[in-house]
């Protein structure tokens, strides 16, 4: 009987933390999308007013997940393959690789433009991002808590 009691109660737990690892993960989203808003506004100030070599102006404005990226010394096509290895959803990935692409190829107003144009791609996908966080963070939980709790009821 104790047996018994103690795998339901580690069922209950597996699907519940199931629902809290989805929820987790929408919130991590988001945070992340933030980071990347701030490396594009720290660009376009970077840009505006230092004369610096375009690494260098990536390496000083990357932080937290982008860290990787500070790694790319001397070719533009290396930011795709640190930006494959980035904890990040695969849409957000192909964007951050599409803005590094066009990086670099016009004078700085272009590039100001450019960034620009990148900072309301993200923006709008950090606001999907927080109406998915308001809508299925408490789906997710409370479905692996009602998952884990009819799993112990169908077998009690």
């Amino acid at each position: 009987m104790l047996i018994k009691i103690s795998g339901l109660i580690l069922a209950f737990v597996f699907f519940s933390s199931i629902g809290f690892y989805q929820s987790y993960k929408l919130k991590k989203r988001k945070d992340n999308l933030c980071t990347i808003l701030l490396f594009l506004n720290r660009m376009c100030t970077s840009i505006q007013y230092r004369n610096d070599d375009l690494f260098l102006l990536v390496s000083k404005c990357c932080d937290d997940i982008l860290t990787p990226l500070k790694e790319v010394k001397s070719d533009t096509s290396e930011y795709s393959q640190k930006i494959s290895a980035l904890p990040l959803n695969k849409e957000d990935k192909t964007l951050l690789e599409k803005f590094f692409s066009g990086l670099g190829t016009s004078d700085i107003d272009g590039q100001i433009r450019h960034i620009s144009l990148y900072t309301n791609f993200f923006n709008e996908l950090y606001e999907k991002s927080k109406t998915d966080i308001e809508k299925k963070s408490k789906l997710y939980t409370l479905s692996g808590v009602f998952a884990g709790l009819t799993f112990v009821v169908m077998f009690i």
